[in-house]
């Protein structure tokens, strides 16, 4: 046996990694937590507010606002933008940040997300759903009663409804407990998050959960007790019952909020077409929370540091290695924060630059993406894409706020497709024929896929659509007879008061 010296490379994890990582992970608010707690801990770190960083800014173009003014559109500042009317152009071009502050309502927050996927004409529709969820989030009001009472089908109140559902937590606006918990079910499977079981027992076994022992349940499901055990213990951990409790956070127990608390956009995309020179080529990023502070070593620190060096103040051994150690770990947390708003700049740029289609003309222009093609073109690791990513939003040009990883969700163009064919279908067209249709606009899917897009978009399928509508037309039928009959009468009344004058005269 002898020993030989080996000169090699290989990945080491050093604290700088660390850190790194563990903040690039982090969402804007648990960015904020973070910077809290470092600072409450830390004498030798100190945050510092960038002077403007809060200024106002133009809800059109998002340039700081001079004398209250726009140097850029000249927009003033002193205009209500704020308003929850679907007011047309104008209305539409508002900024959402300003929406997503901590006194954003619930109903607030779906109006003003749902407005920019629907038309003007809606508005009533969706201002009168939203009055109508309870306490929990669950919609109690009749969808036929609804479709009568604003003289359309039901069908187009169901379309309402699914904007209103993607714009809120996940579940929000659903009819009961049942499926709220089957729309998160469907939530968590397309973020790669799947419970076969936990999905049976809500789907299939519902009321047997409720009222019969857990053996009778397993036997029922085809599984063991400790099968079944896992799986509630799945539903529990992941899933919410109560959707307006929710406020973006796990607190699955909590009353709904007053005011509550939505997420931050983390990247702001401006330009396009709404942009001020027309060029809807041309789009800015901008990261909200990284001009609004600046950390660095406090000066006192370190001057107290300078002083100990020069024998004026008596430090102890341990002192000196105490305030190295603060010295150093305030640094540390000063470099991992700049480095996650380098590395979230740099794939969000990226990202822009792959999705201008989508970003100029809606989902059904996304171009397939994978996080592995894109960490290729930064020359970084995916898991460094997956953390930056993870649990970020981005505010789009037209002020929808999206989750950063629906640029990766290669299946929305197909899926707006299925919308588009199912919102303009003359008869209620079966999954068959909507794969067929779907082939010739050069979306080649499966019909299992298609029915699975079908229940993401919350669209019953075709017998339930013309069931739904073969109702609409008979209430339509009976409400027209109702009329005519009462028209019928009023024309009686009337001869017969005519008859009486007459006679009197």
């Amino acid at each position: 046996m002898k020993l030989h010296q080996v000169i090699a490379q290989r990945p080491t994890v050093t604290p700088q990694l660390v850190m790194a990582r563990t903040l690039l992970q982090l969402s804007s608010t648990e960015l904020e937590q973070a910077i809290a707690h470092e600072l409450a801990e830390n004498p030798a770190l100190e945050l510092v507010e960038t002077p403007g960083g809060e200024a106002p800014c133009c809800p059109k173009c998002g340039r700081p606002l001079r004398n209250a003014a726009c140097p850029v559109c000249g927009r003033s500042s002193s205009r209500e933008y704020d308003t929850l009317e679907y007011g047309g152009a104008d209305a539409r071009d508002d900024d959402g940040t300003s929406q997503l502050s901590s006194h954003t309502t619930l109903a607030e927050h779906l109006l003003r997300q749902a407005r920019l996927s629907l038309p003007s004409q809606d508005a009533p529709i969706a201002a009168h759903l939203v009055e109508s969820l309870d306490d929990h989030g669950f919609l109690r009001c009749d969808v036929d009663a609804v479709a009568s009472q604003f003289g359309t089908d039901r069908a187009h109140v169901e379309n309402v409804i699914s904007a209103i559902q993607e714009s809120g937590p996940a579940g929000i606006a659903a009819r009961d407990a049942r499926e709220c918990l089957l729309i998160q079910l469907e939530h968590l499977r397309s973020q790669g998050i799947e419970h076969p079981l936990a999905r049976a027992l809500i789907d299939d076994h519902w009321e047997a959960l409720s009222g019969q022992p857990l053996a009778k349940v397993a036997h029922a499901a085809g599984a063991s007790a400790e099968q079944i055990r896992a799986a509630l213990e799945f539903i529990r951990d992941n899933l919410n019952p109560f959707p307006a409790h929710a406020n973006w956070a796990a607190h699955h127990e909590s009353p709904p909020q007053k005011e509550a608390v939505y997420p931050q956009a983390d990247v702001i995309i401006r330009g396009g077409a709404d942009s001020p020179d027309r060029n809807r080529e041309k789009y800015e990023i901008e990261l909200p929370g990284a001009r609004s502070y600046r950390l660095q070593v406090s000066p006192s620190f370190r001057e107290v540091m300078e002083t100990g060096k020069a024998g004026k103040i008596a430090f102890t051994e341990k002192d000196v290695e105490e305030w190295k150690a603060f010295y150093a770990r305030a640094q540390l947390f000063i470099k991992g924060v700049e480095r996650r708003w380098q590395t979230l700049e740099r794939v969000a740029r990226r990202l822009v630059d792959q999705q201008r289609d989508f970003l100029a003309r809606g989902p059904k222009h996304l171009k397939p993406l994978t996080r592995a093609q894109l960490a290729d073109m930064l020359a970084v690791h995916e898991s460094t894409v997956s953390r930056a990513v993870a649990g970020k939003y981005v505010q789009l040009p037209s002020g929808r706020i999206i989750p950063l990883a629906r640029f990766f969700d290669s299946a929305a163009p197909a899926k707006e497709a299925l919308r588009e064919l199912i919102a303009h279908e003359s008869q209620p067209l079966s999954d068959r024929e909507l794969v067929e249709l779907l082939a010739r606009q050069g979306h080649h899917v499966a019909r299992r896929t298609v029915a699975k897009y079908r229940e993401a978009l919350h669209i019953p399928p075709s017998s339930a659509r013309r069931r739904n509508r073969q109702l609409a037309r008979e209430q339509s039928d009976t409400q027209t007879q109702s009329t005519n009959t009462q028209s019928t009468d009023t024309q009686s009344t009337d001869t017969q008061s005519t008859d009486t004058q007459s006679t009197d005269t």
